[in-house]
């Protein structure tokens, strides 16, 4: 075996020790390279975050504006609807009301015989007979 002088272990050691700085300094510059780029990849994605929050709050806003609107008018049509169904029920009931008021007086002139004895109607012999009066 050849003896290494103390010198050239020393000399040995200094170039593997500027090689090792050497390869640290480029982990060190690479990890710091890596570093910049998570910092620049989370600020981008707090950006897209928070730009996707605005774009959600606005888009939810916007339907809230909507359904308030449909609800708006469900409960106009509602309303509506109940005074049209009021109306109709008077409006009946009024119908049954004159048609009831005619029907009676009708029948009460035609048992009385007010037009036959005005004269207006000929006198109806079979009516009597029909209605069970003697």
């Amino acid at each position: 075996m050849t003896d290494i002088s103390r010198e050239e272990i020393r000399a040995h050691l200094s170039a593997v020790e500027a090689q090792v700085r050497a390869a640290l300094r480029i982990v060190a510059s690479e990890s710091k390279s890596v570093q910049q780029a998570n910092n620049t990849l989370r600020a981008d994605l707090s950006a897209a975050l928070v730009r996707l929050q605005s774009d959600l709050s606005a888009a939810t806003q916007g339907l809230d504006s909507k359904v308030d609107e449909l609800t708006g008018e469900v409960r106009a049509l509602a309303t509506q609807r109940r005074w049209l169904v009021t109306i109709l029920c008077l409006i009946l009931l009024l119908f049954g009301v004159v048609v009831g008021l005619l029907s009676g007086a009708g029948w009460y002139l035609i048992r009385e015989g007010v037009f036959a004895a005005a004269g207006a109607l000929p006198a109806v012999s079979w009516l009597p007979q029909v209605l069970g009066a003697a």
